[in-house]
């Protein structure tokens, strides 16, 4: 079977990891925000955070969601955004809809550009505390790679 190109890593906090696919699914299911039209996930991409695993492909998302970030940065700076102040003379169009894009990846709403996404803060970022969270109690903190299929509807798109 050929998986969907999409890919998300949803970064979740349960006791089992049934129990965290269970909830990155009906995240994903009821998420006004996002909707694909099929989900898979594979066991051999469910990490808990006592395996090395985990660590390895949870800093290559945060570094993947920094990337874009930066990339949606380059791109104003093509518009010629130099100054914060410019903003709010931007004409509405492509720059828009980039300062837009790199903003819902800044407050934390998930988007089709989202590589991996924490569930426990709603964030596209983890923080100091929850990584200490993370290593102090391993057991209930989990990494599930979400292959999706097609985009049924973004509010991003």
């Amino acid at each position: 079977m050929e998986l969907p190109p999409v890919a998300h890593i949803f970064l979740t906090q349960a006791r089992t990891a049934e129990n965290a696919c269970r909830h990155v699914e009906r995240f994903l299911t009821d998420n006004p925000l996002l909707s694909y039209d099929q989900l898979h996930i594979l066991p051999e991409e469910v990490n808990r955070a006592d395996e090395e695993a985990f660590w390895d492909t949870m800093d290559e998302g945060l570094l993947a969601n920094r990337s874009f970030a930066h990339r949606m940065i380059s791109h104003l700076e093509k518009e010629g955004v130099k100054e914060l102040r410019q903003l709010v003379d931007l004409q509405q169009g492509y720059a828009t809809k980039v300062l837009h894009t790199l903003t819902h990846l800044l407050d934390g709403f998930i988007g089709i550009d989202s590589i991996l996404y924490n569930l426990v803060d709603d964030s596209h970022d983890v923080s100091n505390n929850l990584r200490r969270a993370m290593r102090d109690n391993p057991s209930r903190y989990w990494l599930i790679r979400v292959r999706a299929g097609k985009v049924r509807a973004s509010v991003l798109s």
